[in-house]
């Protein structure tokens, strides 16, 4: 199975285009689909459209050159150093690739100093170069070995047992055929990235929070997702159940309607092979 990996590219901005875009190349090259910074603005409304990003990701990748970047007011931390810090948090592969202070010395003849070196936030670009530094970091000397760091770093990450890869493969490759794990993962990602947050979604599940995952509803609330109800006479509860709930686990092929027999004014439903296998997996 050719299962491409998806590779968040971080960075400032005006000062690495150039390195930005090797690396880009570099990951395509590679065989492997690349997710750039260059698609979002920074902004409050930009955080959470970037972390989903580096969610659906399955390595993160740093460009580190001699600037810290843009600041995001309530932290007073950059957004670089913002999305660096969740992607640790999600124990994702995590590596960087720095630039030593000859590669900045030299953008900087051409450049211009104040387009390459922090002028302003020093400390911090200071303490966030030594936490990164405290983590996988590949240090270069110029853009030509940007590319070899990349394809070696991969490699390397694509064929560790440690790391949980999902990956991406083609629409036409057959799931179920070719690897039944991976099928797993697929849908446990589907269904992590979904949430139903109905009052009478999360009451029925006895969820505190504001929100339950279609993963968690799906392995708590397996009892009521197949129970059967009158329609002219039901609660709520069940109302939500069939009309926010049940069509999202039959787009994914994990449940289908059962006509009752005996009752034609009640509705059913079921999992398919697929839900149950999924079922029968979770709850190992």
């Amino acid at each position: 199975m050719n299962k491409k990996l998806q590779v968040f590219v971080s960075s400032t901005y005006t000062d690495l285009t150039e390195e930005r875009q090797a690396a880009v190349q570099a990951i395509l090259e590679a065989g492997h689909i690349p997710a750039g910074m260059e698609l979002f603005k920074a902004g409050k409304s930009q955080m959470k459209t970037i972390r989903k990003w580096i969610d659906e990701s399955d390595v993160y990748m740093l460009i580190l050159g001699g600037r810290y970047g843009s600041i995001e007011e309530e932290s007073g931390l950059s957004y670089t150093e913002l999305e660096y810090q969740y992607a640790l948090s999600k124990n994702m592969p995590v590596f960087a690739i720095v630039l030593n202070e000859s590669f900045l010395l030299t953008k900087a003849a051409s450049d211009g100093e104040k387009d390459i070196f922090e002028k302003d936030n020093i400390e911090k670009n200071k303490t966030f170069k030594e936490l990164v530094k405290s983590n996988i970091v590949k240090f270069v000397d110029n853009i030509d070995q940007i590319p070899a760091v990349i394809h070696v770093q991969l490699n390397d990450i694509f064929h560790d047992s440690e790391y949980n890869l999902i990956g991406w493969i083609r629409a036409d490759q057959s799931l179920d055929n070719e690897s039944k794990d991976y099928s797993f993962k697929q849908l446990t990602r589907l269904l992590n990235n979904k949430t139903f947050n109905s009052y009478n979604i999360l009451k029925q599940s006895n969820c505190i929070s504001k929100s339950i995952t279609a993963q968690e509803y799906f392995v708590i609330n397996y009892d009521y997702l197949c129970s059967p109800y009158k329609k002219e006479d039901t609660p709520n509860f069940y109302v939500s159940i069939y009309d926010e709930v049940i069509p999202f686990y039959k787009q994914l092929g994990l449940m289908e309607e059962e006509k009752c027999e005996t009752n034609p004014k009640c509705a059913k439903a079921r999992l398919t092979s697929t839900g149950l296998k999924l079922y029968t997996k979770l709850t190992e």
